[in-house]
């Protein structure tokens, strides 16, 4: 019986990793193209699917564009500040319908002095809070200050396309929308893709097709918009807030869209060191979120929640469990004898040695294919959900702000 449990812990830990990361999106593929096919026949039969979206391209009419919130958070971004709200104000938005709530969070830079050069501008709400207190403090307070009924949540370091608030607003025609997220464009240091862009590009693959199915999970910190009516504060020591506002959304029982053609650009670190300090942090944040809201599982739609453990939660615990499945295999090999237990612990203890390797070459500036740089990444973010699931479980984290070049 002992060895029938540890056989299914060896097994069934690296089948349950290999299955987010790679059998998954195939599965979300065919169902994804199995409900668009549904929903074309519909189409066919009532001709009712996808007026709404043709409302807003109606020959010779302008939208009755609503009034948006832009509502930023910022902690010593005194770099980006000014081009920022010079994004802002130059966007394709008719400007007595936009404004922006851009909040200093006792930045200990220039950031809440070069606000003030703005001081003019009506479409701009500046408040330079003297105390930080953590970016989930100062959305609260922001938000609780607009009055528009859109609200669209962005980044100090973040600019979005010109046409991207029209693109994401658009989308709010449709009454059963409750958030919209759109797509953000990480630039590296030269201006090409960043080192894990394989894997930006997949996780935007699976963003697409979780929308088609209706399972999009959180949203894009970037770029994203919510119903002002649906807006719930969140605790001040929140970690991941653009997961936990968009997810408290969808357990609303609202839906959350993608809308890719809403784009923002955003520059981030070379450096594979950089990327798992922040994927540390937003690692502590993903486990805040299990443990704190069980509704992301059991009050949103089926398809919700399928991927939302197919997604995030085996990825999140895939160090765990083959850690678990390494433990399984050499306590097998040693209980049995067996070879072919010895050989698959083996295997499992050199793959996770060469994917270190690599993560310390591409440490260290090292030019690696594709496929080996992406195994190293892989290795390093699943070191960061490892330490992160120990800070948090033993409390070592805290709500305010963690600088990275990102």
């Amino acid at each position: 019986m002992i060895e029938l449990l540890l056989a299914i812990v060896a097994i069934g830990g690296v089948v349950a990793v290999v299955y987010s990361y790679a059998l998954y999106p195939l599965a979300l593929f065919v169902v994804g193209a199995i409900s668009q096919g549904l929903r074309d026949v519909a189409f066919v039969f009532r001709k009712s699917e996808r007026r709404l979206e043709m409302q807003r391209t109606a020959a010779g009419t302008e939208p009755d564009w609503p009034p948006v919130a832009v509502v930023i958070s910022a902690y010593n971004e005194e770099r980006h500040i000014v081009s920022r709200i010079e994004n802002l104000l130059a966007l394709d938005y008719p400007a007595d319908r936009l404004r922006a709530y851009i909040g200093s969070d006792g930045s200990r830079d220039r950031t809440a002095e070069l606000m003030r050069r703005f001081a003019h501008e009506p479409r701009l709400v500046a408040l330079p809070f003297e105390q930080n207190r953590g970016k989930a403090s100062v959305l609260n307070d922001l938000v609780s200050r607009t009055t528009e009924p859109i609200v669209v949540f962005s980044d100090a370091n973040t600019y979005f396309e010109r046409g991207a608030l029209k693109k994401l607003v658009s989308r709010f025609d449709d009454p059963k929308v409750g958030g919209v997220t759109g797509e953000l464009r990480l630039l590296g240091n030269a201006g090409g893709d960043n080192q894990d862009s394989l894997y930006w590009r997949i996780e935007q693959f699976l963003k697409f097709f979780e929308a088609r199915i209706g399972a999009l999970l959180g949203a894009n910190g970037a770029i994203y918009a919510i119903r002002r009516a649906l807006w719930q504060p969140i605790r001040p020591d929140t970690i991941c807030d653009d997961f936990v506002i968009a997810m408290n959304v969808s357990a609303g029982g609202h839906r959350l869209v993608y809308e890719p053609k809403a784009w923002a650009e955003e520059d981030t670190p070379e450096a594979i060191g950089e990327e798992v300090k922040r994927r540390i942090r937003i690692g502590i944040g993903n486990f805040q979120a299990l443990v704190r809201h069980p509704q992301y599982l059991t009050r949103t739609s089926a398809a919700t929640a399928f991927a939302y453990v197919s997604h995030k939660v085996l990825r999140w615990t895939a160090p765990h469990l083959l850690l678990l499945a390494l433990a399984a295999s050499v306590a097998l090999a040693v209980q049995t004898g067996s070879t072919g237990w010895a050989l698959y612990a083996a295997g499992q203890a050199l793959a996770y040695a060469a994917a270190w390797a690599g993560w310390q070459m591409s440490s260290r500036g090292a030019k690696l294919p594709t496929l080996v740089k992406l195994a190293a990444f892989l290795f390093a973010l699943n070191w960061a959900f490892l330490v992160a699931s120990w800070r948090y479980a033993t409390g070592r984290y805290a709500g305010s702000w963690g600088r990275t070049s990102r």
